[in-house]
């Protein structure tokens, strides 16, 4: 059972201890990020086998990084930005040609079935929207992010951020609508 010093440490405390060396604390920050990562992976690159890799991918990458962790922003948003790096190189690769604008355009759907109760949720409707703002979505309610997070994690400004967060609202609004009227 953990200590309550175990339970009370941060994500960047136990930053600062791998830096230090102690790869007992990288293996704490991926079991209390792993499900948040992999759920954000799903959503970018919509299946759940290759964000399983991508997850691993994103670990191992902030592993070797963890040296260039230097605080100024949280380490949760650190980690989804190199989630979020690693997601579009894949995609770049299976779509060499297009640029990294092109490639947050044509993000594809999740995969149906990764949750039973979906066709019935608002994520399901929030899935048709356009990539950028479904993320900004999924960043904000789903991942608890505050704007400037997002706004680093997305390559953005907060006042960009904010305004797709707005966009993304009405545009979900709209198509709740849409759907109470069938």
């Amino acid at each position: 059972m953990p200590t309550a010093v175990e339970i009370s440490e941060t994500l960047e405390q136990l930053a600062e201890q791998t830096k230090a060396g102690c790869a007992l604390s990288f293996e704490r920050i991926v079991e209390q990020m792993k499900d948040r990562i992999f759920a954000y992976l799903v959503q970018l690159v919509g299946n759940m086998h290759d964000a399983e890799d991508l997850a691993q991918d994103t670990f191992i990458k902030a592993y070797k990084g963890i040296h260039t962790f230097d605080g100024r922003a949280r380490f949760s948003t650190w980690l989804y930005t190199i989630a979020k790096n690693t997601a579009f190189t894949h995609l770049r690769k299976r779509r060499p040609h297009d640029s990294i604008e092109e490639l947050s355009e044509i993000l594809p759907a999740p995969e149906s079935g990764i949750d039973l109760d979906a066709q019935n949720s608002i994520w399901t409707l929030a899935r048709k929207l356009k990539p950028n703002l479904f993320e900004v979505l999924w960043l904000f309610y789903a991942d608890g992010f505050s704007m400037k997070e997002i706004a680093t994690i997305t390559g953005t400004n907060s006042i960009t951020a904010r305004v797709n967060l707005h966009r993304a609202r009405l545009a979900l609004r709209k198509k709740c609508k849409l759907y109470e009227n069938f």
